[in-house]
């Protein structure tokens, strides 16, 4: 099992943000290039066992590891005991690929079975890992993409690889890299074929830099010569955020005379309350500007979570109710039934007494896809709340109905331990997707980030823990 923890440990730190490097006396600016061999350890693993038990074991091992140290803020039994065993197709995958290569072989009286089995594994290694990675992302309670291997490859200069397969092709391609990185090592009493293998590496890799930096490029051509532009407000608040400072807010933003201020989800922890639409109404009346806001909101007696568009007259021009849910927050699929540890936190930590767990009543109704139109310049957005810009399938379904601009109002008051971690991974993965789908995204959060994320690779963002004050206020323009 040695292997299975060692890729564990490279993969932490292949996930970790640039300031975890002060942990190891600032050496390090970035460390996203362990991407690229944090697999090496469980493929040479995966490669030799033969085992069935130990396979599963080998991938068990790793997986919880892996995730303990890079979405440990997610821990939670019920969560993990769903999300894990998606991963475990892996294993099981490779060892009827064993089998049936062996099968092969002996039927056909194939010399050089063992050298055969490894070399035939290890080509159907990057899809599968592909295809694994991605789908314990997708169906787990808790959408994780963060974690799959193309995404700590979105601070790094490969990052234009995502304009053309996004994080698909991101992950595909590290664990190709992984792959050939492994076929050396196997090969190394070989010189001959380790050094072919160590050149197709070196290869591959200056081939994709060359072929992100062109991406990128084209995109920014793209990018610049869009004709119309939006000048837009968005707002990062902590936890101690209150009317005052949204007064001072004001004043910046009639100073700027904007377009389109985006608030926080929830900005006032009025939940389960109802968003005050009537106060954010005279709100976008005052500042002469359209407004999002994002809330809760009640009608025919059905619960929503709820970004508001409103024009600078204060009229409500149309309402998206979110569609992705929040597992225990948001929902709870397992009845009147709750865990006894839920319970005890909900002793130590009253602010989650509101939690569709905790009453059923309290649980949202899911609301259907669909984009807002900005009347005056019939700008098309999709608001996307929270966590909904993990699903990466979603976005792609708003960019093929229209949307010229994404906006990701979020509330992170959940989370404490591991905020930045999570604010890291989270901002690779925006990354990603405005390069993929060459479209801006705007982030506007409680604890997040307040800006524009451009499909040329380039992040314009601010952050509240910078200020002396409750809030950061991003002013900018985003090209459309």
């Amino acid at each position: 099992m040695l292997f299975p923890i060692i890729s564990a440990i490279l993969g932490i730190l292949a996930f970790l943000p640039p300031e975890a490097s002060l942990a190891f006396g600032g050496p390090f600016k970035f460390f996203w290039p362990l991407g690229f061999i944090f697999l090496v350890p469980l493929f040479i693993f995966i490669a030799k066992e033969k085992s069935f038990w130990k396979l599963l074991a080998g991938g068990l091992v790793f997986r919880v590891i892996f995730s303990l140290g890079t979405v440990y803020f997610t821990l939670e039994p019920i969560l993990w005991l769903f999300s894990l065993p998606l991963f475990l197709g892996l294993p099981i995958a490779i060892y009827l690929i064993k089998k049936l290569t062996n099968f092969l072989i002996k039927k056909y009286n194939l010399k050089y079975q063992l050298l055969i089995t490894i070399y035939y594994l290890l080509i159907l290694l990057p899809f599968l890992w592909t295809f694994f990675d991605h789908f314990q992302a997708r169906f787990s309670l808790f959408p994780t993409y963060i974690i799959t291997a193309g995404n700590s490859l979105g601070s790094s200069p490969f990052l234009g690889l995502a304009s053309t397969g996004g994080l698909i092709l991101l992950t595909f391609f590290a664990a190709l890299i992984n792959t050939i990185i492994t076929l050396i090592i196997l090969n190394f009493k070989n010189k001959k074929i380790s050094v072919i293998f160590s050149i197709i590496a070196i290869a591959t890799l200056l081939i994709a830099w060359q072929i992100s930096i062109s991406q990128l490029q084209k995109n920014s051509t793209i990018y610049e010569n869009l004709e119309n532009s939006l000048k837009i407000a968005a707002v990062s608040i902590n936890e101690n955020f209150n009317y005052s400072d949204l007064e001072k807010i004001k004043n910046e933003i009639i100073n700027n005379e904007i377009d389109f201020l985006i608030l926080p989800e929830d900005i006032f922890n009025n939940s389960p309350q109802e968003l005050d639409l009537k106060f954010w109404r005279d709100f976008a009346q005052k500042i002469n500007a359209d407004l999002l806001a994002t809330g809760d909101r009640r009608e025919n007696n059905k619960r929503y979570d709820s970004s508001v568009l409103m024009d600078k007259n204060g009229a409500i021009i149309d309402i998206y109710d979110k569609n992705r849910l929040t597992f225990i927050g948001e929902y709870w699929p397992f009845g009147k039934w709750t865990p006894f540890y839920l319970n005890w936190l909900k002793k130590t930590h009253p602010e989650i007494k509101n939690y569709a767990v905790f009453n059923f009543k309290n649980a949202y109704s899911r609301g259907n896809k669909k984009l807002l139109t900005i009347v005056n310049s019939q700008i098309q957005l999709a608001s996307l709340i929270c966590l909904e810009i993990h699903y990466l399938r979603d976005l792609k379904d708003y960019k093929k109905m229209g949307a010229q601009l994404f906006i990701n109002p979020t509330s992170n008051r959940w989370l404490d331990l591991g905020l930045s971690h999570f604010l890291y991974l989270t901002n690779n993965l925006r990354k990603i997707q405005s390069v993929w789908l060459k479209t801006p995204i705007v982030s506007s959060g409680v604890k997040d980030f307040a800006g524009v994320i451009e499909p040329t690779g380039v992040s314009r963002l601010i952050n509240f823990e910078n200020q002396d004050k409750n809030y950061g206020l991003f002013i900018g323009e985003v090209r459309i």
